[in-house]
C-alpha cells in the first residue's frame, strides 16, 4: 500500500501519505497548509490515529518543505497543539541554524522561527537522516537517500547549499522587521507567547521554575537601537531618597554616566532605593556590569509584556543576584512571564520578595 492524499488546504500544501500495509500503515506528512486550514489536518488525525493505542499513534516523518506560510503554518499549529501524544521518528526543516553563509507577507520566516523553538521545546527529533544538519543536496557525488522504517526509500531532489544560502540574508530582515533575533529560541518562544496569550500549552508558556545563576550568567549582548541610545534617564532624589529613571538607555551609556557621578561625589558604587530598568527589563539594556555599580535592592519593571514578552529572564535575574538578600521585585502586572518569579520555594532560597498589583488594581504605587 502506497497513498498520497492531498488535504483541504486552501491554497497550501498538505500531504497525508501512508505506505506498507493495511492492517498497520506508516504515515509521512509532508507540510500542513497555512494556519487556518489546520483544523483539516486535525481531523484526519483523529480519524487515522484517534483509535489506536498510544504507543501506535506516529508518524515516522514530517517534512516542512520551506517556510512560505502556505506550508509552513499548519505544521507549526501541530507541533503547538501535540494532539493525541503523536510520536514523530523525524522532522526534516531547514531552520536558520542550517542556512549556510550569511513577498514579505508570504515568506513565514518568523513562523519558521517560531517552529524551530517548538521543535526544540518539545524535543522532538530534527534533521537526523542527516545528522542534524541541513536537508540539502551536495554540490557534487551521489543524491542522499534515506530508507524509512518499513521501506520506504526517499532520494533528495532539492534544495542544494546554494539555495539555502541564498534564503539566509532574506530570512534574517524579515524576522529583525518582527523584532526578532535570528536563531533566538527566546525571541521566538516571546513572541508566541505574546500573540496567544492564555492559547499556548503549558509546556510552552515558559512556566519552569527559573535557575538565577544560569540566566544571570547568560552572555550580554547590548542593545544597539539608535532610539534607545537617545533615551531619556534621570536619577531623582528627595529627602535623601534616590531612584534611577532608565527609559530605554543603554547599559554601557549608563554605566559610563553613573562612574562619572560616582567619582564626583566620591562613591564607591552608587546607593539608590529603586531602579525603574531600562527598556522594560529587555535582556540588552541591563548587563551585571551596570548593576555592579550600583547598591540597590528595589527593582521596577513596568510592562505588560504583550510585545516583546518582557522582563527578560536574564535581566530579573541579575537584577535578583546583584540585590541580594532582602530584595524587592516590583511588576505593574501580573502576567505569564513574571508570575514565575512569585515561585514560593525560589523566593525562599533567594531571599526576595515579588509585588504585584492587588486584585482588581490597574498598576502598582511603589512607595520608597
Amino acid at each position: 500500500m502506497f497513498t498520497v492524499e492531498m488535504l483541504p488546504a486552501s491554497h497550501g500544501d498538505c500531504l497525508w501519505i501512508e505506505y506498507g500495509t493495511a492492517a498497520r500503515p506508516r504515515r509521512i506528512l509532508i507540510d500542513g497548509g497555512p494556519a487556518y486550514s489546520y483544523e483539516a489536518l486535525a481531523r484526519r488525525l483523529e480519524k487515522r490515529l484517534g483509535h489506536l493505542p498510544a504507543r501506535r499513534r506516529r508518524i515516522e516523518l514530517v517534512v516542512i518543505t520551506h517556510i512560505d506560510a502556505d506550508h509552513i503554518g499548519g505544521v507549526l499549529e501541530l507541533v503547538i497543539a501535540h494532539p493525541l501524544g503523536i510520536t514523530v521518528g523525524d522532522v526534516w526543516f531547514n531552520s536558520w541554524e542550517h542556512l549556510p553563509g550569511a513577498a514579505p507577507d508570504t515568506l513565514g520566516a518568523v513562523q519558521g522561527e517560531q517552529l524551530s523553538a517548538v521543535i526544540r521545546a518539545r524535543k522532538m527529533p530534527r534533521n537526523v537522516a542527516f545528522g542534524g544538519e541541513a536537508v540539502a543536496v551536495p554540490e557534487r557525488g551521489a543524491l542522499p537517500v534515506v530508507c524509512l522504517p518499513g521501506g520506504m526509500r526517499l532520494t533528495l531532489l532539492s534544495p542544494t547549499l546554494k539555495e539555502l544560502r541564498r534564503l539566509r540574508p532574506r530570512w534574517k530582515r524579515t524576522v529583525e522587521e518582527a523584532g526578532l533575533v535570528a536563531g533566538s529560541a527566546e525571541d521566538a518562544l516571546a513572541k508566541l507567547r505574546t500573540q496567544r496569550r492564555g492559547k499556548l500549552p503549558e509546556d510552552l508558556l515558559g512556566v519552569a521554575v527559573p535557575d538565577p545563576p544560569a540566566l544571570a550568567a547568560a552572555p550580554f549582548r547590548p542593545d544597539t537601537s539608535v532610539a534607545n541610545g537617545s533615551s531619556i534617564a534621570l536619577l531623582a532624589e528627595y529627602r535623601g531618597t534616590r531612584c534611577l529613571l532608565a527609559g530605554d538607555a543603554l547599559a554601557g551609556v549608563l554605566a559610563g554616566t553613573i562612574d562619572r557621578l560616582t567619582s564626583a561625589n566620591g562613591e564607591g558604587r552608587l546607593a539608590i532605593d529603586a531602579f525603574k530598568l531600562s527598556h522594560h527589563g529587555g535582556k540588552k539594556n541591563t548587563s551585571a556590569e551596570l548593576l555592579d555599580r550600583l547598591r540597590c535592592r528595589t527593582y521596577l519593571f513596568s510592562t505588560d509584556g504583550s510585545r516583546f514578552g518582557h522582563p527578560d529572564p536574564e535581566t530579573v535575574a541579575r537584577a535578583l543576584l546583584a540585590g541580594g538578600e532582602g530584595t524587592r521585585l516590583c511588576f505593574n502586572y501580573r502576567t505569564e512571564i513574571n508570575t514565575v518569579w512569585d515561585d514560593r520555594a525560589l523566593k525562599r532560597q533567594y531571599g526576595y520578595e515579588t509585588v504585584f498589583p492587588a486584585a482588581g488594581e490597574d498598576g502598582l504605587v511603589v512607595s520608597l
